[in-house]
């Protein structure tokens, strides 16, 4: 496994940052949607801080874009010191040497810079002319406020594989903002990226294959499809999970968290499903009492799973690992030496 870690001041934004690794992961592009100011921007240079080391150098390239963004912002400008001294005419394309590509408001991006876009994002080659230039992009990240509703159905959205909504902070969020220290709150998410060598040791059940297929043929081109058996086996490496909840968290990024969750009742019984739900939202907590309340409704949802036969060995040693990573996250277990270790619960 490759990790990532990410210092941040952002809050709530652990799922933004593990969709841009699975796009690092699949070396496909993606796309940020939400409205102004829910730092879509900040967290996609967080991640780049992290993927790169630094900034400032020739490995990131970030375009703002408008209606009058010409297509040369992409395809680049002439050498003129080239022209000039030696009488070659050569094009420098900043865009092709970059490791990490962000476009900002592609949704107003003119149709001609778009176009100029879709051979880096398909194929990794800017065409210039007659010139085909690779690109080595390992990350290739769009952000917009919406998809325009006369575009919904275009080509060129087709061509972000993951599309993900960035969402406000609710009152509560920033009121715990605010009590962290805001401006100056920090924290730090480690995510994992997954080698060559794991994806090749996971193997993928047919039959629940064909069930994400059945309700995901309809919504998707058969260009996205021909990835689904790749974005799974990633998602089960970013995210940690078994394959029947990465089978549903996969249908949730391409299709939505309707479809998700139609696919997770013939593929996750309910009370895994519910033991799940209640262990991802134990690294929210802010509180030890809010904890406390969190762990109790996770014994009462796990006893009655355990007593149903619904909790397998593999369920066992996911739910310790995910509870641990979990709780790493607050930092007020940290400093009590008397909070119980709850991973012996479950023992």
């Amino acid at each position: 496994m490759i990790k990532r870690t990410i210092n941040t001041n952002l809050m709530k934004k652990e799922e933004t940052f593990r969709v841009m690794a699975l796009g690092e992961a699949v070396k496909t592009p993606i796309l940020l949607i939400g409205p102004p100011g829910v730092a879509k921007t900040a967290a996609v240079i967080d991640y780049a801080k992290a993927s790169l080391g630094k900034l400032g150098n020739s490995d990131l390239f970030l375009l703002e874009t408008d209606e009058g963004t010409r297509s040369n912002a992409v395809k680049g400008n002439v050498d003129l010191e080239a022209l000039t001294t030696t009488n070659k005419y050569k094009i420098n394309s900043p865009i092709t040497g970059a490791k990490v590509v962000i476009i900002n408001e592609i949704d107003k991006a003119s149709a001609s810079l778009r176009n100029s876009l879709l051979g880096i994002m398909n194929e990794k080659v800017l065409f210039n002319g007659t010139e085909k230039v690779p690109c080595i992009w390992e990350n290739f990240i769009a952000t917009c406020n919406e998809i325009p509703d006369d575009e919904v159905d275009s080509p060129f959205w087709d061509r972000f594989l993951i599309t993900h909504e960035v969402t406000r902070l609710t009152p509560s969020d920033m009121l715990t903002y605010y009590a962290k220290g805001g401006k100056t709150f920090t924290q730090k998410h480690d995510i994992h990226l997954p080698q060559e060598t794991d994806i090749l040791a996971i193997s993928l059940n047919a039959d629940k294959l064909k069930k994400v297929l059945d309700v995901c043929h309809s919504e998707l081109s058969d260009r996205a499809l021909s990835f689904l058996p790749t974005l799974v086996k990633n998602v089960m490496c970013v995210w940690k999970m078994l394959e029947d909840r990465a089978l549903v968290k996969t249908t949730e990024l391409l299709v939505g968290k309707a479809i998700a969750k139609e696919l997770a009742k013939t593929l996750v019984p309910k009370e895994i499903r519910e033991l799940y739900d209640i262990v991802d939202g134990i690294g929210q907590c802010i509180s030890t009492d809010e904890y406390n309340k969190k762990y109790d409704q996770l014994e009462l949802a796990y006893g009655k799973a355990s007593a149903g036969g619904f909790v397998t060995e593999q369920d066992e040693v996911d739910l310790q690992k995910r509870i641990a990573d979990e709780e790493a996250k607050l930092d007020f277990l940290k400093s009590d030496e008397d909070e119980a270790d709850v991973l012996n619960q479950f023992n």
